[in-house]
């Protein structure tokens, strides 16, 4: 009977100090992740409002929910510390943009860049310091390069969110949207053309544009 008693005492102080150390790590990850988000919330306020074309209350709204399943998922471990925590809040913000845009209609994109360069049509081996559109975004973002980034589809908008801004690669940014590397190619490239268009003459008085030979 003793023994009995003895063991249901060691049992419930050994549950007692899982529980102790389960609450430490909590509290330890809210810190954590309090520390990540506010290192990183202007950032992706600032790309949720380019996401949603300058739209403020669709931007917090995309903000906040990115915050609550960050956390959630931060605290259950779902995070692996020490990794790129601005990019994995990024992955979360472009997901719950894409539902929501999944609601409105779907997303297509026939197009494929593999297939296009393979038959020579167009060509990807620009550099990104030869792209004033894409030397324009690697600074500070003005209010004509906002505007020529919420001009972009929501699919074209995305990928350069994504990997001319976030600095994603291919391979995340495709597991991320659920495409295929050469469709997130596509896009850049359908993208970028477009940015060119729009921002060249504006990268051009910034003096963005590389020096030509004479």
């Amino acid at each position: 009977m003793q023994t009995g008693v003895m063991q249901g005492h060691f049992s419930n102080r050994f549950y007692s100090m899982e529980q102790t150390f389960e609450d430490q790590q909590q509290a330890r990850r809210r810190a954590a992740f309090a520390a990540i988000l506010d290192q990183h919330e202007a950032g992706l306020l600032r790309a949720a409002r380019r996401l949603c074309c300058g739209n403020d209350d669709d931007a917090q709204d995309l903000v906040q929910d990115t915050v609550i399943k960050g956390y959630t998922a931060y605290l259950s471990g779902r995070f692996e510390e020490g990794t790129n925590a601005r990019a994995w809040l990024l992955r979360i913000l472009t997901n719950g943009f894409i539902n929501t845009y999944n609601h409105k209609q779907r997303w297509e994109d026939p197009s494929d860049i593999d297939s296009l360069e393979i038959e020579g049509k167009i060509s990807m081996r620009a550099a990104k310091s030869d792209q004033p559109e894409v030397a324009v975004m690697i600074g500070k973002l003005d209010e004509p390069v906002e505007q020529a980034i919420a001009s972009l589809s929501p699919e074209l908008r995305t990928c350069v969110e994504l990997v001319d801004i976030g600095e994603l690669d291919y391979a995340e940014t495709a597991k991320t949207l659920g495409i295929p590397i050469g469709t997130v190619r596509s896009r850049l490239f359908r993208a970028r053309q477009q940015l060119h268009r729009a921002l060249y003459k504006y990268a051009e008085q910034r003096g963005l544009l590389p020096s030509q030979a004479h």
